[in-house]
């Protein structure tokens, strides 16, 4: 089954990060889960406020070993990863920091530091970001950021500084349900140190490579938090204030008009949370981020004169000044919620909590033809802007039970989700007239119209996990899952129907009849660790992940007569396998080598002529390798990498394998690092990012005689230097980002180029300066 849709927007994500996941409690907040860093080794040391103490290894014969991190996104419930059947990474607060004191975003720090994620695209948005070729679902604090609607801006929607760690899965988690077929990514703010009263305080500047005003990027950022008796708290706030990104010649980089980007743009982000020990064995937490970024410029895209660039012209890819826009791109963000936690309820854990999501996304305006059989030229250009506005509520409920099995451990949790999203998209029509005159840049609206139905998606799901300790050194783990997916479709005008029966007043416009669609699903998951030594593991799973495209998106341009049904809009179930090996040695070796491969029988496919997104019924894989490494040659001195090697096809209209374009799975990528330590506070940090060149796609394409043809990748390698300094109480962060002052393009910007077109195809930023202080006190 085939269901091809029509878009004339140039501005949209691919819906290649469709989310319909019931992801679940995690129980980084209500087991109040702390990192603590060895000084000497930057080995993170976990420790768990509630039952799950800390633990020896049991593989040890008796000595207390220094634990592997503490993660709980993966199995919801504290465990190390020493245990854990899969690849999972544990990103603490000072590898964060580190990279922050560049001046980065959330989004370069976190596709530097995971090596399956493709690298980030510089932009406002995570569009093209996916793991092992799949969809990511981010999640704050375990509350799911990527819904049944997804404008791609979750990794902009908070800063680095309220960011305590980052748990990482790779692969498909049937634990989560739909949603997270590629990994899940789940950022885990701030709570105060657990002192009486404490601050932190910081502030930074950044600038591009031409020093200049309206080139520098502003931060402060003030916490405070309290911890009296069995009441504590925490409040963080963020603001940054940027200008204009500049590329290796210290030119400004050129408007994003496909997902909007960072420049000229204002942010406040707001995090707290309150926690009330009110007896010995119960905790009751809330929590709240408010997140606002805005953008105010007078700069628009070079579309040339009389918009040539629309019509085959090359683009300068130059900023023009003299934009005339009253609605600029913003990213709007409030979120609640509140988490309750027994640790002895008739000898279970149990873990509630109900959350509240409220997201607003405004791109930026871009002109594209809408092609339509009442015109009588066939079609012409309308210049629209849309705005996207999400609604989510949900509760989640979790049991753990542990038993005594001849000796043998076994561990259940088990429990039951529930989500609940409104979902609407609307847009913005500009005056033609007007914009062709001023080359673009001036916007006078008009009309406003729905972009897609509106859309209300209700998810349930129910689970169950099992842990058990087959040997002392071999453990089993699987686990099953449930879940339904209802996505009401209500009735609509389409906004092409609509925008020419407003130009041709004898037109009747053709409505789109809604409908109610149903899924269900099960998924499973088999996994076993086995210990080779007391810090040594090898591990294989099995897991299962589905995703619901985005029914709003795809309603968005679809023909008339459309029927609403589960044949239209199907699920796509995706397995994947793993098997892999890691250490944790006391020698100072980590290290960790996984392979993967994971398919579907559906294909996702978006771009022109008609720009479509195509849910296609053909085989898809993935597969590839990941490994990381980090050696402690002394004990001021670290060296480390990561490495990710990815390729996936899928079966053509010849039944021949077909190579996915770089939008979809990432080229080769790899990190190394040197790092310097030392006692007096001072530290530096020399990187490096290769990225390898790719034209397989491309050939493929032309040997299958496709019209529309992917872009060719062509690789790079940049490199950053990053410092820090005890100067008088506090630290002194400097960092210097493409130190080289490399004339590139990322994975993004090349990849878009024969999708949004080459105005989309942006250089990267050139070599850029940070600096900070920071205190805490």
């Amino acid at each position: 089954m085939t269901v091809r849709t029509r878009s004339t927007s140039l501005r949209f994500s691919t819906s290649l990060t469709f989310s319909t996941s019931i992801t679940v409690l995690s129980l980084a907040i209500s087991t109040q889960l702390y990192a603590q860093t060895d000084s000497s080794t930057g080995t993170q040391v976990g420790s768990v406020d509630t039952a799950a103490e800390q633990k020896v290894s049991k593989y040890d014969s008796g000595a207390v070993k220094q634990l592997v991190p503490i993660v709980v996104t993966v199995t919801r419930s504290a465990q190390s990863i020493a245990e854990i059947a899969g690849t999972v990474y544990s990103i603490d607060e000072a590898d964060i920091q580190k990279q922050a004191n560049a001046g980065r975003s959330t989004a370069d720090i976190v596709a530097y530091l995971v090596p399956s994620l493709t690298p980030s695209s510089g932009t406002t948005s995570n569009y093209g970001m996916t793991m092992r070729g799949r969809a990511v679902q981010y999640m704050i604090d375990g509350v799911p950021q990527t819904g049944s609607r997804d404008s791609s801006r979750q990794l902009n929607s908070i800063s680095p500084n309220s960011i305590e760690r980052i748990e990482v899965v790779s692969g498909a988690s049937s634990i989560y349900g739909a949603g997270a077929t590629g990994g899940i990514i789940n950022i885990i703010t701030k709570k105060g140190n657990g002192d009486a009263l404490s601050f932190e305080s910081k502030v930074g500047v950044t600038s591009g490579d031409n020093i200049r005003s309206d080139a520098m990027a502003y931060e402060a950022f003030q916490s405070v938090g309290f911890n009296q008796g069995d009441v504590s708290g925490y409040l963080g706030a963020s603001y940054n204030k940027r200008g204009e990104f500049q590329d290796s010649n210290g030119d400004r980089i050129g408007p994003e008009v496909a997902q909007t980007d960072r420049q000229d743009t204002e942010t406040v982000d707001v995090n707290g949370r309150l926690s009330w020990q009110f007896t010995d064995n119960q905790k009751l937490s809330f929590g709240a981020q408010y997140y606002n970024d805005e953008q105010d410029t007078e700069y628009g895209p070079d579309y040339g004169t009389g918009l040539t660039v629309l019509f085959g012209a090359e683009p300068t890819l130059d900023a023009v000044k003299g934009l005339d826009l009253d609605t600029q791109p913003r990213t709007k963000r409030t979120n609640f919620n509140a988490q309750y936690e027994h640790q002895d309820l008739f000898g279970q854990i149990l873990n509630a909590e109900a959350y509240y999501r409220s997201e607003t996304g405004r791109f930026y305006p871009s002109a594209n033809y809408l092609a339509h059989p009442a015109i009588l030229t066939g079609g012409t250009y309308i210049v629209t802007q849309s705005e996207t506005d999400i609604d989510v509520w949900g509760a989640r409920l979790a049991l753990q039970k542990a038993f005594d099995l001849g000796g043998r451990s076994l561990n259940l949790t088990y429990g039951v989700d529930y989500d609940f999203e409104q979902g609407s998209q609307t847009a913005q029509q500009y005056n033609l007239g007007t914009f062709m005159a001023s080359n673009g840049l001036t916007l006078d609206p008009q009309n406003e119209y729905i972009f897609g139905p509106d859309v209300d998606t209700s998810k349930f799901g129910q689970f169950l996990q099992t842990q058990f300790d087959v040997t002392d050194r071999l453990n089993l783990q699987a686990g099953i899952r449930h879940e339904r997916i209802e996505s009401e479709v209500q009735d609509s005008i389409p906004y092409s129907e609509a925008m020419v029966a407003d130009a041709i007043p004898t037109y009747t416009p053709i409505g789109l009849d809604g409908g109610t669609i149903k899924h269900q699903a099960t998924l499973f998951n088999l996994g076993a660790v086995y210990a080779l030594t007391d810090t040594q593991q090898i591990f294989a799973n099995f897991s299962q992940g589905a995703n619901l495209p985005d029914v709003q998106r795809m309603m968005r341009d679809v023909p008339a007569g459309f029927v609403v049904s589960n044949e239209n809009i199907d699920l796509i179930k995706v397995n994947n396998y793993e098997l892999g090996w890691r250490i944790q040695a006391d020698s100072g070796l980590s290290a960790g080598l996984t392979a993967f491969y994971n398919d579907s029988n559906k294909t996702i496919q978006f771009g022109p002529p008609t720009y479509a997104v195509n849910v296609i019924d053909t085989d898809e894989r993935v597969y590839g390798a990941e490994a990381n490494l980090k050696y402690a040659i002394s004990d001021i001195w670290n060296i480390g990498g990561t490495l990710a090697y990815t390729r996936g096809q899928f079966k053509n209209d010849q039944n021949d394998w077909q190579e996915l374009s770089a939008i979809r799975v990432s080229p080769l990528k790899g990190t190394a690092y040197s790092e310097w330590q030392f006692d007096d506070g001072y530290g530096l940090r020399v990187q490096a990012l290769v990225v390898g060149g790719t034209d397989k796609a491309q050939q493929d394409a032309i040997e299958a005689g496709d019209a529309r043809l992917p872009a060719a990748i062509k690789g790079f390698a940049v490199m950053d230097v990053i410092g820090n300094a005890m100067v008088g109480p506090g630290t002194l962060g400097f960092g210097v980002y493409n130190v080289w002052n490399r004339d590139y393009k990322s994975v993004y910007s090349q990849a878009v180029s024969t999708i949004y077109g080459p105005i989309s195809s942006l250089p990267a930023q050139g070599r850029t300066y940070g600096l900070s202080y920071s205190v805490k006190y």
